[in-house]
């Protein structure tokens, strides 16, 4: 992932603001129930589904790159006296010593893998962390055409969100631009402060359902389900999400 303004998009007490959300929380406790512990996260950011899961007395690791993401989620998790054990580490590359029941990435995160191959070693090390029967989770989302087509000098509201240090309101809007040769998409998210505007600049791979079936069965998963949503709807093609759960072949 490509960023500017790091300080910004790194901030714990800010990146908990705009990713405020709870809806995948209730699907990745009953995967956790049903698969059981112990559970890694890959991209746990400052904890939103870690904490979660480790409230409901599971066994959870979280691993992701940033330090000052990881600082604010241990910060969350010392207040409520959860033992959570944290991790700095790329998923592209990482040797824990211990094999899990459940390994997830949440939140679109795998897409900021930009390359086939970068992909195919986040695999390889997922399947060499797993416990014989356990499994694998990843969410993509489903591409939206009318965002890949979109004008790249349209500006596009995103969300609001209150400043975490008491500057008022934040607003993020977005440009994107596609580019079709290689399945990137290119966005610039400008946090706009009342006196100042931020920018982000990062790009996501593109992955087309059939593609995303494809590349797990090369690598030797086997995807037991494929889901459009949280709830376990099973994913059609007007889906927002492509939610896999498989295992190894």
């Amino acid at each position: 992932m490509n960023t500017k303004d790091l300080p910004i998009y790194f901030d714990g007490e800010h990146y908990d603001a705009w990713t405020e959300r709870e809806v995948d929380i209730p699907f990745y406790k009953k995967q956790v129930k049903k698969y059981g512990d112990p559970v890694l996260e890959l991209g746990c950011g400052t904890g939103r589904i870690t904490i979660p899961i480790a409230r409901e007395g599971f066994d959870i690791t979280g691993l992701d790159l940033s330090r000052e993401l990881l600082r604010r989620a241990k910060e969350k998790a010392e207040k409520e006296e959860l033992d959570i054990r944290w991790i700095e580490g790329d998923m592209r590359k990482f040797s824990l010593d211990q094999d899990f029941n459940l390994i997830f990435v949440p939140f679109n995160t795998i897409q900021h893998i930009l390359s086939l191959e970068e992909l195919e070693r986040v695999f390889e090390d997922v399947k060499q962390h797993m416990k014989t029967d356990g499994r694998f989770i990843v969410e993509f989302f489903n591409p939206d055409l009318d965002i890949l087509n979109r004008d790249p000098q349209e500006e596009h509201e995103v969300m609001e969100y209150e400043d975490p240090n008491g500057e008022g309101k934040v607003k993020i809007t977005e440009k994107t631009s596609y580019e079709k040769a290689k399945q990137m998409l290119h966005l610039n998210w400008f946090y706009n402060f009342e006196d100042r505007r931020v920018t982000k600049e990062w790009t996501s791979r593109i992955w087309f359902p059939k593609e995303v079936d494809e590349v797990f069965k090369y690598n030797d998963f086997e995807t037991e389900h494929k889901y459009g949503d949280f709830d376990e709807s099973p994913f059609t093609n007007n889906s927002g999400q492509q939610i896999v759960v498989c295992k190894k072949a």
